[in-house]
C-alpha cells in the first residue's frame, strides 16, 4: 500500500503551485499504480507504477518506477523510468509547468509567432516591396500559401473534434486564402501584405477562440464529497 506521507508530499505540490488548484486534479491509486489526471483537460495525465509500492529503499538500492505522461516535454506522449523516489515530485512539478504552457498565453502567442514567421517567409520572396508582383513572385507566393494553409488546417483538425464545425472552419480558411490568391495580380505588394496579415491573424484569432472553447467544453468539475 502506498504510504500516506508519500501522497501528502504530492498533494502539497498541487496546493502550493502558483498556477493550479488542487481540486483541478484527480489522484487515483490502484494497487501499485498512482495516476493523476487534470480534470479540466482529462487527456493530460501522468502515471507512476512501482511494484514495491514506493516503499523506502535501504542504502543505495534504486527504485524502478515506470511512468507515462501526457503531454511530455518533447512530445505529446512520453514514457519514463525513475530510479529515485524524489524524482516523482520533480516529474510532477515539470508536468504542471508543461500543462501551464499548453493552456496559458504561451501557446496562443506561440501560434501567432509561428504564423508571423510564415508571413515573413512569404515576404522574403519579393524582389522589393514596391509596385506589383511579377509572374515568378506570384507562383512562389502561391506555393508558400499552400504550406501556410496546410499548417492552419492541421491546427483546426487538432483543436476541433466536431466534424461539422471542423468542415465549416476549413471552408472559411480556404475562402480567405482563395481571395488572397485572386488579389495577387491586382493589388500592389504593400496592400496585399496588409491583406495577408489581416486574414492570417483573423484566422489565428478564431483558432485561439476555438481552442479556449474546447478546453471549457471538456471541463468536468470534480464531484463534491458528502459532508
Amino acid at each position: 500500500m502506498i504510504k500516506d506521507g508519500f501522497l501528502e508530499n504530492i498533494i502539497d505540490i498541487f496546493q502550493h503551485h502558483e498556477k493550479f488548484e488542487y481540486v483541478d486534479f484527480k489522484i487515483d491509486i490502484h494497487q501499485d499504480t498512482l495516476k493523476i489526471v487534470y480534470l479540466i483537460e482529462p487527456k493530460f495525465r501522468i502515471t507512476f507504477q512501482d511494484k514495491d509500492h514506493f516503499k523506502e529503499k535501504k542504502g543505495s538500492d534504486k527504485f524502478n518506477i515506470l511512468g507515462e505522461v501526457v503531454p511530455g516535454k518533447f512530445s505529446l506522449h512520453e514514457n519514463f523510468l525513475l530510479t529515485q523516489k524524489d524524482e516523482v515530485y520533480t516529474k510532477i512539478k515539470s508536468w504542471l509547468d508543461i500543462i501551464w504552457r499548453e493552456i496559458s498565453l504561451a501557446s496562443p502567442l506561440g501560434l501567432l509567432e509561428e504564423e508571423q514567421e510564415h508571413i515573413d517567409k512569404i515576404c522574403e520572396k519579393f524582389d522589393s516591396h514596391e509596385g506589383y508582383f511579377s509572374t515568378e513572385e506570384i507562383l512562389e507566393i502561391k506555393r508558400e500559401l499552400k504550406i501556410l494553409i496546410k499548417a492552419l488546417k492541421e491546427e483546426i483538425m487538432s483543436i476541433v473534434e466536431d466534424e461539422k464545425i471542423q468542415k465549416e472552419e476549413i471552408e472559411k480558411l480556404y475562402n480567405h486564402f482563395e481571395t488572397l490568391e485572386l488579389l495577387l495580380p491586382s493589388l500592389k505588394k504593400k496592400g496585399w501584405i496588409r491583406s495577408l496579415t489581416g486574414r492570417v491573424f483573423h484566422n489565428t484569432r478564431r483558432l485561439l477562440d476555438l481552442r479556449q472553447k474546447n478546453i471549457l467544453n471538456n471541463f468536468n468539475p470534480p464531484e463534491k464529497e458528502d459532508s
